[in-house]
């Protein structure tokens, strides 16, 4: 079990538009491998500062951002029906609630949606990433707050946050 779990939010993040509820997961706790990441506006504001020598464009990338969570789970045989019908039912609220879904992957073993919110300007403020790998592992990925996708995948492996990297390759694919 991987954890980074720090939320001392100044605001209120779950008002925001961008904001996901991805549901409760202690169903999937106990798979074998968990990994978890929330990082919230202070920290992603150290964060940038901590990376500023090394990539100038790391604060205006994480300046408007105020939250980052990723939930990934290991599939297995006993949880797999579970996980498979959570990502629908996230893909339901989302597109039934004006979110805009950007990409769609089906096959036999993987599926694989990208979604964003768009404020009254058209500014991308919300981006959720959710995705399944038979035999791999299950992703629910959530971002808050002004958005660029042009350098969101930056973010992903700037931090190691999972399938974020994809983001942008995905909507490349799109085009």
């Amino acid at each position: 079990l991987l954890s980074i779990n720090v939320l001392s939010q100044s605001t209120d993040v779950t008002k925001e538009p961008g904001y996901v509820d991805f549901g409760d997961f202690t169903p999937f706790e106990n798979s074998a491998k968990v990994t978890e990441v929330i990082l919230d506006e202070d920290l992603l504001s150290v964060l940038a500062t901590l990376s500023d020598e090394n990539d100038p464009n790391i604060i205006s990338i994480l300046s408007g951002i105020k939250l980052v969570k990723a939930n990934v789970y290991e599939i297995s045989d006993e949880n797999e029906d579970l996980l498979k019908k959570r990502i629908n039912e996230i893909d339901s609220k989302l597109t039934n609630s004006n979110w805009k879904r950007i990409v769609k992957t089906r096959s036999k073993d993987e599926m694989a949606n990208v979604y964003i919110k768009l404020n009254n300007d058209k500014k991308i403020v919300g981006l959720t990433v959710t995705n399944f790998e038979k035999g791999g592992e299950a992703a629910f990925v959530n971002i808050v707050g002004n958005i660029d996708l042009a350098t969101i995948g930056k973010l992903g492996k700037k931090f190691g946050i999972p399938h974020l990297g994809e983001v942008n390759h995905d909507k490349e694919k799109e085009n």
